[in-house]
């Protein structure tokens, strides 16, 4: 559905270049029948996910016919009913694989993980084991790391992952580091990753994405644990600039990796998946993170925060220097220099505003203007790089902005006139630098054309 647009715009210039004669029409019947075909990452995936459901669906009815029949059947039966189901499903999905019928094997293996889930339950009730969330947690993680790998699942390893994060939320009620805790949550973070780009799927970049992300939480709250960190504003301010690094990170890196052809020809379409996935994902937390820091420096109270607490938090700390190294990658190795260079100040641009926040929490106006050019950037990065998203998430970043500060600042008709006068001019001159940008490569790209 959301190629239709795509697809339009192809059919109008093949016609086009067919009657220019730039092309053949049987090269512009092929160029529609590859696209029509579609690749991987381009197929339908709507019986995918319906076929997700389904298995879903199958595994809570094994779940609930169990529980309704509970004390009917025998604890052989139950233990039986368990592994045959794991039995047969796993040799479904034998089965299937060998036949190429891929998606059938997949949710064949998510089925046989789900009731592998469902067994652990089912299992600790019937013995009365003592309840240990964080250890069943981590049973279900292992169980569907080993579907996973061993049958290449994407299902299971959505399943593993979001079991990750579970694990790391159950494992103890204030996060405290060990190195046997950071040493596994590591590891399986390694694991997830490492799976995605071997076996690309659309719903596995994001689990993985959501898996990092929780990772990462659990560090920050550790940390400012271990800092014993008491105040509220000092905490919010610290979890403001632990978002943004983050979404400056993935904004930065998942660029750079994502653009980078050299790299991608030697991991594959994995990796470039994934790093795309996570710009797409930067850009948002970045424009979210922008609006909430703008909101927040509006009611936070200035004497409570403890800025050397919060700039001295290790994890941010670290996610701060991984977005800075990985800019300066950006702009030195990015083949078109001007839409690297963007990219790199739009990312780095929202850790910006944190940290303005954090060292002086006081000046309004300041926050406010780091907010806006922060938004500024991340639209004409957009435009310089191409990416619609961008350029989109950007403008409604301006647009929220200049009508949060309108809210908050304007109280007369005389300050509204100049409220909208500078909003105005502000706003032209970005429309006249993204002209003059769109202008420029439009000049580029056709002499590039006259070149060829």
């Amino acid at each position: 559905m959301l190629h239709r647009p795509y697809r339009r715009r192809l059919e109008a210039d093949l016609a086009r270049w067919v009657e220019k004669g730039w092309i053949s029409a049987e090269a512009a019947a092929r160029i529609r029948g590859d696209v029509a075909a579609g690749t991987g990452a381009d197929r339908f995936r709507l019986p995918a996910l319906l076929g997700g459901i389904g298995a879903i669906c199958l595994a809570l009815a094994v779940v609930a016919f169990v529980a309704a029949n509970w004390e009917a059947i025998p604890r052989p039966a139950k233990l039986a009913g368990i592994a045959g189901l794991l039995i047969a499903a796993h040799g479904v999905a034998g089965w299937s694989a060998t036949r190429g019928l891929n998606r059938i094997a997949d949710l064949a293996t998510l089925f046989a993980t789900l009731v592998f889930v469902a067994g652990l339950a089912l299992v600790g009730q019937m013995y009365h084991l003592p309840t240990d969330w964080a250890g069943g947690a981590m049973l279900v993680v292992l169980g569907a790391l080993a579907a996973a790998w061993g049958t290449g699942s994407r299902a299971s390893l959505v399943v593993a992952a979001l079991a990750s994060l579970v694990w790391l939320a159950w494992r103890e009620d204030v996060p405290t580091f060990t190195p046997a805790g950071l040493l596994i949550a590591g590891l399986l973070l390694a694991a997830t990753i490492a799976h995605v780009i071997r076996h690309p799927s659309l719903a596995g970049r994001w689990a993985v994405l959501a898996h990092a992300g929780g990772t990462y939480a659990w560090l920050v709250a550790g940390a400012l644990h271990g800092r014993a960190i008491a105040q509220d504003d000092t905490i919010g301010s610290a979890v403001l600039l632990a978002h943004l690094s983050l979404a400056a990170a993935l904004a930065v890196w998942g660029y750079a990796l994502s653009r980078d052809e050299r790299l991608s020809a030697r991991v594959g379409v994995g990796l470039r998946g994934l790093a795309g996935a996570a710009m797409y994902l930067g850009v948002v937390l970045l424009a979210g993170g922008v609006m909430v820091t703008l909101v927040i420096a509006f009611a936070l109270d200035a004497a409570e925060i403890d800025a050397g607490a919060v700039l001295t938090l290790w994890p941010v700390v670290l996610m701060l220097a991984g977005a800075s190294i990985g800019a300066g990658w950006l702009v030195g190795k990015g083949s078109t220099r001007a839409a690297a260079l963007g990219i790199a100040v739009a990312g780095l641009a929202g850790p910006v505003v944190a940290l303005a926040l954090v060292a002086v929490p006081g000046l309004i106006v300041l926050h406010a203007v780091l907010a806006l050019g922060a938004m500024i950037a991340i639209a004409m990065a957009g435009s310089g790089a191409h990416l619609l998203s961008w350029t989109l998430i950007g403008n409604l970043g301006i647009a929220a902005v200049l009508l949060f500060l309108l809210q908050e600042t304007v109280g007369s008709l005389l300050g509204q006139s100049v409220f909208f006068l500078l909003a105005g001019v502000v706003l032209i001159a970005v429309a006249g630098l993204s002209a003059r940008m769109v202008k420029r490569r439009s000049a580029s790209l056709h002499e590039q054309g006259e070149g060829a």
